[in-house]
């Protein structure tokens, strides 16, 4: 395998996958092998149930009595490529973003709730890695901010713990936006922050930074 680790991917899907031409299917079994440019075989997915798609162009989603599956790489719902593994079943699940323009919740604002749903996965994109498993009856979680100042607090009724890290440049604009997410018991609650990516900054491009840096560079060359 070459090429860079999080390369566009374009799945070769067998069957009916849960969206045709950005179109949702209501219906669908599918399995599928995802590609690199070069047409190699970089990860593959497999997936069935009723309904599993994006819905508009701002982030809400629907997911009704769906099982996919996912191993190596694969392209995630917002086009950016996931390398790992990933398993997920929903009875039910949505994501409702709130509206555009001042409000309480924030540009970024969104709600999440789902029933009856399982997970387990250990995976990592340009801006997130994430470990962890778990089963909820039900679950809900609500997200404030903007993109470069985010939060998200979630309560659960299920088993589980997962970690995640955030490390990605939603708005392209040089600084990262760092932080931490968790589940544990009934509780979720992510936090990222551009203020976290200067401090960063800064750090990597002080004397300090730079003495670490090639230190490191020294061991890793021998």
């Amino acid at each position: 395998m070459s090429g860079p680790l999080f390369e566009p991917l374009t799945p070769d899907v067998s069957g009916r996958a849960p969206t045709t031409n950005g179109r949702p299917n209501a219906g669908f079994a599918y399995g599928s092998a995802n590609r690199d440019a070069a047409g190699n075989a970089r990860g593959y997915s497999a997936g069935a149930g009723f309904f599993s798609s994006p819905i508009g162009t701002n982030g809400g989603r629907i997911d009704s009595l769906a099982a996919q599956a996912h191993f190596g790489g694969w392209r995630g719902e917002n086009g950016d490529t996931n390398v790992g593994f990933n398993a997920d079943a929903a009875g039910a699940r949505f994501t409702i973003p709130t509206p555009s323009g001042p409000n309480l919740m924030g540009p970024a604002g969104r709600i999440d709730g789902e029933a009856f749903t399982a997970n387990a996965g250990g995976y990592a994109n340009s801006e997130t890695a994430s470990l962890g498993a778990g089963a909820n009856i039900i679950a809900g979680s609500a997200t404030f901010g903007t993109q470069e100042e985010q939060r998200r607090y979630g309560l659960s009724l299920g088993v589980g713990a997962a970690g995640r890290a955030h490390y990605g440049d939603a708005d392209g604009d040089g600084v990262r936006e760092l932080g931490f997410g968790f589940d544990a018991g009934p509780l979720s609650f992510d936090i990222k922050s551009e203020t976290l990516g200067r401090g960063y900054n800064y750090v990597r491009d002080s004397a300090v930074g730079r003495g670490v840096s090639s230190a490191w560079n020294s061991i890793t060359s021998w």
